[in-house]
């Protein structure tokens, strides 16, 4: 592919990524629920560490390289009184060219029992710390003034909030992850002008568990995503998701994304502590000449301190 051709595509995906992926994209999303819904901390009652790779439109330089580490726990699971109270906290980074960001956010949950189910109200807050190597660049008109100088970690505090009700079978969760909409100019001064301000996002999730025997259980789920403000509004675009559990440890799903990609997924419970996952993205969009397509890789820990905890599995205490 030559210079123009990266020209071109980077000039068509301005206003799909530069906007629509303010906020981390996963194709395993089932998996990172705390990055978009802060009532989805302690929701498995256990203390998890999760931890997630993503190699999006390989074969494009400069496409997107993200990493989550994520945490979350019952603060009930070592003081009693507290078990309505959950905790997380989330790190994470992607690169994007000569950009980076780099978001850290503390997670508060607030849990009320209600019969067999659990609904969960949900408060986070931290910073997105943004750099840009401009001088990494070879521009066409040399002295650009808009790429003069380079951003440093420029600070931008934000917070977000959701609402998660979740029961053994199925789960709904609504959110708004990012409610400030910052942004910044190239001299890392802030600019409150509508136009240049990040969009910010509204995600809806849910899903069923539909047991169909001993071996085999079906999974549907969704998350859908709207951003948009005063100045710009982008098309809803969606995760359509079906899963075959088998045996309770094997996890099989396609996706399709609105956005035209399909996705297939693979996710297994190795043991009783352990889970790991992988999931590729194929584009049906134009980018399909381009792109070889999007890798994804999950691990994950739980900290299971009563055993009893295990015979229902993580496929369906992830809700």
């Amino acid at each position: 592919m030559n210079s123009y051709k990266y020209l071109l595509l980077f000039i068509l995906l301005l206003p799909t990524y530069g906007f629509a992926q303010s906020d981390p994209h996963y194709t395993m999303f089932m998996y990172n629920k705390l990055l978009y819904n802060p009532g989805y901390a302690g929701s498995r009652d256990v203390t998890s560490i999760d931890g997630d790779y993503r190699d999006q439109w390989t074969g494009i330089n400069g496409a997107p390289k993200t990493y989550n580490i994520s945490v979350d726990g019952l603060a009930g699971s070592y003081m009693m009184p507290f078990r309505h109270v959950a905790l997380g906290f989330t790190m994470n980074s992607e690169q994007l060219g000569v950009e980076k960001n780099t978001d850290m956010m503390a997670y508060y949950a607030y849990r009320i029992q209600m019969g067999n189910t659990i609904l969960s109200f949900g408060l986070s807050g931290g910073a997105k710390l943004y750099s840009a190597n401009y001088s990494a660049l070879n521009p066409y008109q040399q002295n650009d003034p808009n790429l003069a100088h380079n951003v440093n970690n420029a600070f931008l505090p934000n917070f977000g909030a959701g609402v998660y009700w979740s029961g053994k079978d199925f789960y709904l969760g609504a959110s708004v992850p990012a409610l400030l909409q910052d942004y910044y100019d190239k001299n890392e001064q802030r600019i409150n002008n509508e136009a240049s301000r990040e969009i910010r996002g509204y995600y809806l999730s849910g899903g069923y568990v539909f047991t169909l025997s001993e071996v085999l259980k079906l999974e549907p789920q969704m998350m859908v995503r709207y951003a948009g403000n005063a100045t710009y509004s982008l098309p809803i675009n969606s995760d359509l998701n079906l899963s075959a559990i088998l045996y309770d440890r094997l996890l099989l799903g396609v996706t399709y994304r609105t956005d035209q990609s399909f996705e297939g997924i693979i996710h297994m419970q190795v043991t009783k502590n352990i889970n790991i996952g992988y999931a590729y993205d194929y584009e049906v969009s134009a980018l399909n000449g381009y792109s070889n397509g999007s890798h994804e890789i999950v691990v994950g820990y739980d900290f299971i301190r009563d055993n009893s905890k295990y015979v229902t599995p993580r496929f369906i205490r992830a809700f």
